[in-house]
């Protein structure tokens, strides 16, 4: 795949005019002290304050927070003002200020966008400093710190992780006489699980005669395939297939073994009935929230929406197919410093305690699991939650982490499959008919690196 680019096909891919470039660019106020020698180095006694901006397209009171104790730490000569976006306006801003050659001092990256800013050389590879400085922390989740890596070069700095697996009723398996999925799980056991647990309104099960579909009040699992990236693709990997090819040129959503994989959820929703279409649930809200689903695949940010009428327990996905390994899906996003940070070592000074104790003591405090082995624990104390949830969202991370899936185009790839499969989950297509549909589709995005 060919990588080359340049600033104004970067603008065009983005979505943005140059015109639009140079107005957004001269409406940025300079922030303060920018005016100063470059060559002046944090922490040098003779050294005026100097005030960096930090963009991120979430948590502006705690970037604050963090901003007010890194001053304290390092006496005030670094001042850092924060500028937090909406996601989408984020983006549109970053792209802009990037194709304009005036970008702040350091920002947020994501996945979906490390790999197409290092190709354009917008963003500095760390591993430079983090090579000059022998202690720099090592102890980060591998295949979190990874998300950040591309040909060899470090384009961030991790700063949370988040893990998408199974999340499993215990209070519903254990009324049915279930133990929950867990290690050595497959997609069989999942089915079989699937038919004990779905009951309606009569206490007839999926394979039961009078079993109405449309007065369910458990069902076995839901909103497993709401979303290819976060969700269906790792499961697919679980199967031991995938929804791209290896160099990602190519959607293979159509291959063999993938078309298997979702004819198993197809037959879940309307063969089996232990998985709801979304005709039958609307307007419902999160039924596993609600108690009326045994199983979900979620994040961590659920945990907000529990009252505690049940207990919850983690799984990673099961084993499926010939060649299937247990799966958990793996995403963050990091701290990077733009190849024209007009204070490039300040900014350093500023990625180095975002990945401090300190800070991490910080965002466990807000209920963010921190990208490092030693310090994703802070928010235990913050949280109640089961062992399960440690050992698979922070001690087997790396065992069955699978990194969310990299690409710019990301959201359109995902809003294009799911557009695809509406009708095959409602029963009105065939998963070959939609996957040959929307692989040209998909291909043509994926061609836009």
């Amino acid at each position: 795949m060919s990588y080359q680019m340049t600033r104004r096909s970067f603008l065009r891919n983005a979505g943005l005019g140059a015109g639009s470039a140079l107005a957004l660019a001269a409406c940025q106020p300079m922030p303060a002290g920018q005016a100063g020698d470059e060559g002046e180095m944090a922490g040098s006694p003779a050294m005026e304050s100097v005030t960096i901006t930090s963009m991120t397209w979430a948590w502006g009171d705690l970037m604050d927070e963090l901003s007010d104790a890194f001053a304290e730490q390092n006496g005030g000569s670094i001042i850092v003002e924060g500028q937090p976006l909406g996601w989408g306006d984020y983006w549109t801003k970053l792209n802009t200020l990037y194709a304009s050659g005036s970008p702040p001092n350091a920002a947020w990256t994501h996945t979906a966008w490390v790999r197409p800013h290092a190709v354009l050389g917008v963003i500095e590879d760390l591993n430079p400093r983090i090579d000059a400085m022998p202690e720099f922390p090592d102890d980060w989740y591998t295949s979190v710190w990874g998300l950040f890596t591309f040909e060899g070069g470090q384009y961030g700095s991790s700063w949370d992780v988040g893990v998408q697996g199974i999340w499993y009723n215990r209070n519903l398996y254990e009324e049915a006489g279930l133990s929950g999925p867990g290690v050595g799980t497959t997609y069989a056991d999942l089915l079989e699980a699937g038919l004990a647990l779905t009951t309606d309104r009569g206490g007839n099960h999926p394979q039961d005669d009078g079993f109405n579909r449309r007065e369910v009040t458990v069902w076995g699992m839901s909103n497993m395939v709401d979303n290819w990236v976060n969700e269906i693709r790792p499961q697919a990997i679980a199967w031991g297939t995938d929804i791209f090819n290896q160099d990602e040129t190519e959607c293979i959503v159509n291959s063999e073994a993938t078309v298997e994989f979702l004819n198993w959820y197809l037959d879940a929703i309307q063969t089996h009935h232990i998985h709801p279409s979304a005709d039958l649930i609307e307007g419902l809200g999160n039924l596993f929230v609600s108690g009326s689903s045994a199983m979900i695949s979620s994040f961590p940010g659920i945990i907000d929406q529990f009252d505690g009428s049940f207990q919850w327990e983690i799984s990673p996905y099961p084993m499926g197919g010939s060649d299937g390994a247990h799966t958990l899906n793996v995403g963050g996003s990091a701290f990077s410093i733009p190849s024209e940070s007009p204070h490039p070592e300040q900014a350093w000074e500023w990625v180095k305690f975002n990945a401090s104790d300190e800070a991490h003591g910080h965002w466990a405090q807000r209920g963010i699991i921190n990208a490092r082995r030693s310090t994703s624990k802070y928010v235990l104390d913050q949280i109640d939650v089961p062992d399960t949830f440690v050992e698979f969202y922070m001690d087997r991370i790396d065992e069955f982490g699978v990194p969310v899936w990299q690409h710019k185009s990301r959201a359109q790839i995902n809003t294009a499959l799911t557009a695809a499969f509406e009708l095959v989950w409602l029963g009105d297509t065939s998963v070959e008919e939609a996957a040959n549909a929307v692989k040209p589709e998909v291909d043509e995005l994926l061609a836009d690196a």
